[in-house]
């Protein structure tokens, strides 16, 4: 029987993964209301179109969004995404989105170091047998 963190790591699990298909998947449809977003400095670093980078960023949102939510590969996918959001918080500064930012960089740091728990498909994730019971 699962326990009640189990299901507080399944909720956390879909709530994360939830905004993040949301902005991957609007990044995708409607790319051009997203251009403004990114930073002059990052356009000039890089060797793609402010265009580009955002829908690179949306697939990047969907696929790692799709990851948690399934909770496979759920530790380094957290990992990707808090850096990836803790960088967009610190590029905008002191504002309500960079509050909002930051608390969703929590909650998936929390989901670094807990990892999917029991209804998460990654069996890496779940309590392993003591290898000295098999012989």
């Amino acid at each position: 029987m699962a326990s009640q963190t189990e299901y507080g790591l399944a909720i956390i699990r879909c709530g994360l993964s939830g905004v993040l298909l949301w902005f991957g998947s609007q990044q995708l449809i409607h790319p051009q209301d997203w251009v403004g977003y990114v930073p002059a400095e990052v356009v000039q670093l890089a060797p793609f179109s402010a265009h580009t980078i955002v829908l690179m960023n949306g697939a990047a949102e969907i696929a790692f969004g799709s990851l948690i939510l399934l909770g496979i590969f759920t530790r380094i996918s957290a990992l990707f995404m808090a850096v990836h959001l803790a960088g967009i918080a610190f590029s905008l500064g002191l504002t309500a989105v960079a509050v909002r930012d930051w608390g969703l960089v929590a909650a998936l740091l929390g989901l670094v170091f807990t990892g999917a728990g029991a209804f998460g498909l990654d069996r890496s994730d779940r309590q392993k047998i003591p290898l000295d019971h098999l012989s």
